[in-house]
């Protein structure tokens, strides 16, 4: 499936327009929560619950991603509470996320 993206630039004088087509899928979002935020930073708006998303390919295995993002997130000694999952319709091909990609989030970017 392809998504055509449009959008405008200002350029002092003139008004740009330009059309760039995407290929884009019905991805699977794993929403990860690993620890409750701190009061403070929710009241300035920050999240209720720390932790990652990963939209990942249709294609992917469901039952076998979310064994891959435990086992990483054990191996990392990272916090784990929950994953949920949800269909993302018209996500990008480009951002899709693969299991060596996931894995290098969550050994990089610990939730603090």
């Amino acid at each position: 499936m392809f998504y055509i993206c449009c959008y405008v630039q200002f350029n002092l004088k003139f008004l740009i327009m330009e059309t760039k087509t995407i290929e884009v899928c019905d991805a699977i979002l794993y929403d990860v929560s690993c620890k409750e935020n701190d009061s403070t930073d929710i009241r300035c708006g920050g999240p209720a619950i720390l932790g990652y998303e990963f939209g990942v390919s249709p294609d992917d295995n469901k039952e076998e991603m979310v064994r891959h993002i435990k086992q990483c997130i054990k191996k990392y000694n990272r916090p784990f509470m929950s994953i949920s999952t949800r269909v993302i319709k018209n996500f990008p091909v480009e951002h899709l996320w693969t299991k060596d990609k996931i894995e290098t989030c969550i050994k990089e970017n610990g939730v603090w």
